[in-house]
């Protein structure tokens, strides 16, 4: 029986041995990924917006398009029949903040102007683009103690 124990010991330390170095080598990653073109212009397609807590947009999802639609033309965003383009309501997110769709997609110059005629408004906490996040390489940390080469 001890040694029926000893073996079972041994086969599940050396299942979690494998299951720990396997999952250390996926954690440690090569390159980040690259950026997409599809990505960049969804980038400057798609926004994320959270309205203050009472305020009509917050309460109404059906609101959020048309606040948006006016903070464009306030931001000068107009194509050449004088309107800012589609602005479609997608989804709230978990957070409350809603995500929005312009089409036609902005440049980077007309989506910054239209995020911060957004962040001006009173009743807007955040306004951003939606974009992919993703684990990349971060700021080289120092490490403590005697070097390991």
């Amino acid at each position: 029986m001890h040694r029926f124990h000893r073996e079972f010991a041994r086969r599940l330390g050396a299942a979690f041995l494998g299951s720990a170095l396997l999952l250390s080598g996926c954690a440690m990653g090569g390159d980040p990924p690259a950026t997409t073109s599809s990505e960049v212009n969804a980038m400057q397609q798609r926004f994320i917006v959270r309205y203050a807590p009472g305020s009509a947009p917050e309460r109404d999802p059906a609101l959020v398009a048309e606040r948006i639609s006016q903070s464009a033309r306030a931001a000068g965003l107009a194509d050449t029949s004088g309107m800012p383009g589609k602005v479609t309501w997608l989804r709230r997110l978990a957070v409350g903040a809603d995500v929005v769709s312009i089409d036609p997609e902005l440049d980077a110059t007309q989506a910054q102007r239209l995020l911060d005629a957004l962040n001006a408004e009173p009743d807007v906490q955040y306004a951003e683009p939606d974009g992919r996040m993703t684990i990349g390489p971060g700021p080289e940390m120092r490490m403590r103690g005697p070097a390991v080469d």
